[in-house]
């Protein structure tokens, strides 16, 4: 074992290995604790579960692990527009991951970004383990286990049958509770000495508990499977699936599976990114023998996450959310135009991050908002976070603010209108220079409103590190904030 300090140094040079998009907030947001709400509390929804352990037909409540914590959104029995929301902020940063036990628990990881002075950047960070037995009202803490926080967030969580926590972290390999949270071990996927730095099947993204009871972990280089779990950790057995197997790529960042009634086989849905072999692509890989065949599907696309209702199947990636109905075999892509009541425009989704089918209604995070479907998908309104400015200190604010344009693609700049009025706005940098004309004389409606600008100038260039200035001119009066942008 590397001593503490040698292996926080090493951990940190990883930094570049962690390739998975991270969206932790740098602190926690003010939170409207628990209060009902007709909206959630964060644009960035990472993860949407269910109660797997309730009756779908009668349960009407579904989990969001956001970039500020836990939302949960209720009454999806009825018609969409009228869910409701409750959140809370299990701990600092954002959620990483979420599940549930078999005792109903909900439990959920979180992170921030911490800035390294060795390497002078920031880094994921993991912030505590939480579980909550009362549906995300109140929460117990538990620090983050291994030797170093810093790059040893978890990025996955499942719960076996019984009653054990599995966490998937980068930095810490597969950390392990039997006793609810109190204590973890360390443990491999390999059965050799835990050393992430130079084994990559140690840096763990993903954790997967199948309906038949097999464990399923992927890492930075494939897919590892223990059929049988429940023994001591010296006994326990895994076998490891690769690109040379016939994995797409050996980034395996998520793990998921479903029992097919057509073929009464259990299949394992994989999202397997290429990693540092050429001839790798991003896509896809699936089994219904448990490893002994692979095939591969959405080559070229790159998939955060793989859901299911019935027979199909449901994928979220950066082309968006993509649906088969045949194994796999073929593949079709929703439209996702969302209508914006904030915005009063429809919003073009590009990036679908997480999905629930739940009931009858589609849930489809982004980083935007959740996209909502109560047709089959046939049209679709968002579900956004925001402070109206009539409850803000100032008459116009800007969200998310410090803006990274690489990993939020936008930043809101909402305002609200008392009339009817012409509205201008301008970007600015620190010396009052014109970097970006976002509108020119265009008609608002009285109300609520935002405007998205991308970070770039008017040539189309991404703007510098640096505090910039936005105006927006209405009705003869300027109102007017500023952007951080750090990347």
């Amino acid at each position: 074992m590397l001593p503490p300090r040698i292996m926080l140094i090493l951990l940190i040079s990883l930094s570049a290995a962690a390739k998975i998009p991270y969206y932790f907030d740098l602190g926690l947001k003010p939170s409207k604790e628990w209060e009902e709400q007709d909206r959630p509390e964060s644009n960035f929804i990472l993860d949407i579960i269910r109660n797997p352990y309730s009756f779908s037909e009668t349960d009407s409540v579904a989990f969001f692990a956001t970039g500020s914590g836990f939302t949960m959104g209720y009454s999806t029995l009825r018609p969409v527009d009228e869910l409701r929301w409750r959140s809370s902020v299990p701990g600092y940063g954002g959620s990483s991951a979420i599940s549930v036990d078999r005792f109903n628990n909900i439990w959920m990881t979180t992170a921030a970004d911490s800035f390294v002075s060795d390497v002078n950047a920031f880094l994921p960070t993991g912030s505590g383990v939480h579980m909550s037995a009362d549906s995300g009202r109140t929460w117990t803490h538990f620090p983050q286990p291994g030797i170093t926080p810093i790059q040893g967030l978890a990025y996955d969580i499942a719960c076996d049958s019984l009653g054990g926590i599995w966490m998937a972290c980068f930095g810490q390999s597969l950390q392990k509770s039997d006793d609810s949270g109190q204590s973890w071990r360390t443990l491999t996927c390999d059965q050799k000495e835990w050393d992430p730095f130079n084994n990559m099947n140690q840096r763990l993204f993903s954790v997967h508990i199948t309906a038949s009871g097999k464990l399923w972990a992927g890492s930075a280089e494939g897919i590892n499977l223990c059929e049988n779990y429940n023994v001591p950790d010296s006994l326990r057995e895994w076998k490891q699936f690769t690109f040379s197997n016939g994995l797409s790529g050996n980034f395996v960042t998520a793990i998921s599976s479903y029992f097919n009634t057509d073929d009464n086989k259990e299949y394992v849905f994989a999202a397997s990114w290429l990693a540092e072999n050429a001839a790798e692509v991003n896509g896809i890989s699936y089994t219904n023998d448990n490893g002994n065949s692979w095939n591969k599907c959405l080559l070229g696309e790159k998939i955060y996450s793989i859901s299911y209702r019935g027979n199909d199947i449901f994928a979220c990636g950066d082309n968006g959310l993509w649906k088969s109905s045949d194994n796999g075999k073929y593949w079709e892509n929703y439209s996702i135009n969302a209508w914006s009541g904030i915005k009063k425009d429809y919003i073009r989704i590009k990036k679908v991050y997480s999905f629930l089918y739940h009931n009858t209604i589609m849930f489809a995070g982004t980083g935007e908002g959740i996209a909502i479907s109560g047709d089959d998908g046939n049209s679709w309104r968002m579900a956004e976070a925001y402070e109206p400015s009539s409850d803000s200190q100032n008459d116009t604010y800007a969200y998310p603010n410090p803006f990274s344009p690489a990993k939020f693609g936008e930043v809101k700049l909402q305002f609200r209108l008392k009339k009817e009025s012409q509205v201008t706005c301008k970007i600015f940098n620190f010396a009052m220079e014109r970097v970006r004309l976002l509108r020119s004389s265009e008609n608002f409606e009285s109300g609520e409103h935002y405007l998205t600008w991308d970070g770039k100038d008017d040539n189309g260039k991404t703007a510098a590190n640096g505090v910039y200035y936005y105006i927006i001119s209405a009705d003869g009066s300027d109102l007017w904030n500023k952007i951080i942008i750090f990347e």
